[in-house]
């Protein structure tokens, strides 16, 4: 059995073995998942310590979930050894995430792990295979030429007998079949994401639980998810105090979601360019990036361009092409958008309109009187 394991991690476990210093022990493993070069293992040693228990930490089920779908998330990206695989298999035998028990999946990795000489994956994967020879398994096996289903002996109907056809039954509930591979790695590169958007955008989580969350957020990202990039890219401006402004990673993100096709990335990049305080100020590559974004139908970028009109007040010709700016925002979803045509309106006393495009203002999600837009309504685009 071969298997490599993180310097401080290993000096944590080793620590926690013998039953001292637990405090050092916990901040070297934390320390492990954080920076180490095995973050699998870390992060399920973690999960473990969550989930069990030790002097002076309460077992906690539920919070070690969060730990064990990141390792998880790191043992599906990354090359595994025979202990990685292991660990991987008891993440699905034991349900030890957010996912359910999955004791086929399991086999897969602890055979992997057993082909490396681990013996306790063998002896678990001996345990599930006991399991489902008894039929006592939450997941049913794969079928194989051995398992298929035999004739059998049925009985004879009366031929006088009226029979009916039965109804056909759609299986409504019945997940679709995604067949694709680049749309099924998107799919399972935004459910990591949207693990971690539930405890960003959560209350009551705490700044080291959200810092965990953006861990996940970047693995997504490196799976693949478009979204996750425009995410870290905005979380790297720096306008939040859980991650320290980084304008070059905030670029370096945006450019990944603009090359996948995003137009938010190619709004918010372009709106960076223009900003004469970062390093890569370019006034007029922002620009074009700014109109392509509103080509794209991006909300935002129609809405500032509306404004960039609006404001230009020696032509009058300015406010019609800016309230189409707007119009074409309200269209998509913004509120925000309606609620400046209704500004303009007023400024024109076409009052009736205006009271017409305020409520299509608050109907799509914007509050006139906290100037907030409800982003649930504007969405729309990646």
């Amino acid at each position: 059995m071969s298997f490599t394991i993180d310097n401080d991690l290993q000096a944590g476990l080793d620590l926690l073995s013998e039953g001292k210093k637990v405090d050092t022990a916990l901040k070297l493993i934390n320390r492990s998942a954080r920076k180490g070069t095995t973050k699998g293992k870390s992060y399920f040693e973690v999960g473990r310590i969550i989930r069990e228990g030790i002097p002076g930490l309460e077992a906690d089920i539920e919070e070690s979930k969060k730990f064990y779908d990141i390792a998880a998330a790191h043992f599906s990206r990354e090359p595994r050894d025979s202990m990685d695989n292991r660990e991987y298999g008891d993440y699905y035998y034991y349900g030890l995430g957010s996912e359910e028990a999955d004791k086929n999946r399991a086999l897969e990795y602890y055979d992997a792990a057993i082909a490396e000489g681990d013996a306790l994956a063998k002896q678990r994967a001996d345990e599930i295979r006991g399991q489902i020879e008894k039929g006592d398994s939450s997941s049913a096996p794969t079928l194989t030429p051995e398992t298929e289903a035999k004739e059998e002996n049925v009985p004879v109907v009366n031929e006088d007998s009226t029979v009916q056809a039965a109804p056909v039954v759609e299986n409504i509930n019945k997940p679709v079949e995604i067949s694709d591979k680049v749309i099924q790695e998107e799919i399972d590169s935004d459910q990591i994401l949207i693990k971690a958007l539930r405890v960003l955008d959560s209350n009551t989580a705490t700044d080291q639980e959200r810092l965990d969350a953006i861990e996940l957020a970047r693995i997504a990202a490196e799976e693949g998810s478009i979204r996750a990039n425009v995410l870290l890219g905005w979380l790297y401006e720096g306008d939040n105090h859980l991650v320290a402004a980084d304008l070059d990673k905030a670029k370096e993100y945006y450019e990944t979601a603009i090359a996948h096709g995003s137009c938010s990335a190619k709004f918010r990049l372009g709106m960076l360019y223009t900003d004469k305080d970062v390093p890569f100020y370019d006034i007029e590559k922002g620009h074009d990036m700014i109109i392509d974004a509103a080509h794209d139908g991006y909300t935002f970028a129609l809405l500032y361009l509306g404004d960039c009109f609006r404001a230009k007040v020696d032509d009058v010709r300015n406010l019609e092409v800016s309230y189409r700016y707007y119009a074409l925002a309200g269209e998509r979803g913004l509120g925000m958008g309606y609620h400046n045509m209704a500004e303009i309106d007023a400024s024109r006393q076409q009052l009736d309109l205006a009271a017409q495009h305020e409520k299509l203002a608050t109907d799509n999600g914007y509050d006139p009187a906290l100037g907030y837009q409800d982003p649930l309504f504007y969405s729309l685009h990646v």
